[in-house]
């Protein structure tokens, strides 16, 4: 996926695309996701729930408690909408947006890139967000800009903020280099933030993943060893877009992670994951004017995306999700808000009681029943809870397992039952719960 954007206003944005065990009263088919032991799989905190605002600065905060992270991405937020005069960085933007999240206690990733046309190896270089914004710059000027930031956030930001190095780095219109200099550029990052003794995580580049040519620019990248070690070395987690193609699924975007995952193993690469975009709908192919609208979907369908995406995610490994975006309209078709910007949408209301389900627990594992039933588990002390769905087809009953005292809506209606009662279950995630 690409975009164009109007340097500060996400309305002129233009994009492309590029348990018989469990309870179940089907046969399981087998694991979908890792079956993590509950002693050592991390526990989910409020920073994995993460989206984009494109409308941050004017609109204030997403109109939820549910979020604990923030990308600070189509924010007016890029390198060069801050240094717009060569050495002279105007940091108030990002400041406001720092101030109001550390007011709802929500991490923020800030994206450095894009290059200053004046900073520029090709200043003639075109891109989205201006000539010259997808060059390589001159390693002094980049230096001296990573330094800035990690002073700014410890002077100014009280090291509220973690740096991401570049944004879709295999795609054209963001970055015109190759792979082996955008590995140079992520080595370059490292040391200026570990000469200005930053105690800031660094995020690799984010790399789109639905493509073929894109997943072999990934493979290509992580096959990169700057400094004499692999890329990797200089990060502290990796950052992949998990868009599926237009008509995917949650479930189709787990597919795409799981191509990443072989390319990691090839390369011995073992760090974090963070699944820094995702939505659904977007067109893919070439355009020159504003991105085609996606397809409209269902409410019901829009907030089983939701959940689904964090439910899965949360079991594939994936540190941090970042839904984009909290307002973006007509190019996906699963927003959090409505037209007005401010009035919650059901998926909205969703990612709150996704949250509310699996905040504090640790995953356990999924499966896959025959019949296209899910049941994905999670942990917390001596308390069970599985997330059950059926994305596709016809609805389903389920048997809930021994121990089992209610379930939980996705609007987080709350019911009682017990073990052996049979509860309906569509595309539309129940949670069950109970006891070990």
């Amino acid at each position: 996926m690409t975009f164009a954007v109007r340097p500060t206003t996400l309305s002129h944005r233009l994009r492309l695309a590029a348990a018989a065990a469990l309870g179940l009263a089907t046969v399981v088919a087998g694991p979908v996701a890792p079956a993590a032991q509950a002693a050592t799989a991390p526990t989910i905190t409020a920073e994995y729930f993460g989206t984009h605002h494109g409308r941050l600065g004017d609109q204030g905060w997403p109109q939820t408690s549910a979020i604990g992270s923030i990308r600070l991405w189509d924010t007016g937020t890029a390198w060069n909408q801050i240094e717009t005069t060569p050495g002279v960085y105007d940091w108030s933007r990002v400041d406001a947006m720092v101030a109001l999240a550390a007011a709802h206690r929500s991490r923020v990733l800030l994206v450095l890139g894009q290059t200053p046309a004046f900073h520029a190896v090709n200043p003639a270089a075109p891109g989205f967000y201006g000539s010259g914004a997808t060059s390589m710059p001159s390693q002094t000027a980049w230096k001296s800009y990573v330094t800035a930031a990690a002073d700014q956030n410890k002077k100014v930001w009280k090291n509220a903020v973690d740096f991401q190095v570049w944004n879709e780095a295999n795609v054209s219109g963001f970055w015109s280099g190759s792979p082996a200099e955008m590995a140079a550029l992520t080595l370059w990052t490292h040391d200026a933030l570990k000469g200005a003794r930053s105690s800031a995580k660094l995020v690799a580049p984010a790399l789109v993943t639905r493509l073929y040519n894109q997943q072999q620019w990934i493979k290509s990248f992580y096959a990169q060893k700057p400094g004499g070690k692999n890329v990797s070395s200089y990060v502290d987690a990796l950052s992949f877009q998990l868009y599926p193609l237009a008509t995917g699924t949650p479930e189709d975007s787990m597919a795409l992670l799981g191509k990443v995952k072989t390319v990691l193993r090839q390369n011995k690469i073992s760090k974090p994951i963070y699944n820094t975009e995702v939505n659904y709908g977007l067109v893919g192919g070439a355009m020159t004017g504003p991105q085609a609208n996606a397809a409209p979907i269902s409410a019901a369908a829009r907030d089983s995306n939701v959940a689904r995406t964090y439910l899965l995610n949360a079991q594939n490994g994936v540190s941090r999700v970042y839904w984009y975006s909290w307002d973006l309209q007509g190019i996906s078709n699963t927003p959090m808000v409505t037209s007005n910007g401010t009035t919650l949408t059901a998926a909205g209301r969703s990612l709150g009681v996704v949250r509310s389900w699996i905040l504090g627990t640790k995953p356990a594992g999924c499966t896959k029943a025959k019949n296209g039933t899910y049941t994905c588990t999670f942990t917390a002390g001596k308390t069970v809870k599985r997330a059950v769905w059926k994305p596709t087809g016809a609805a389903t009953k389920v048997v809930a397992p021994k121990k089992t005292s209610s379930y939980i809506t996705l609007t987080g209606a709350k019911r009682s039952t017990k073990a052996g009662k049979k509860i309906t279950v569509g595309a539309l995630p129940v949670l069950l719960v109970g006891r070990r």
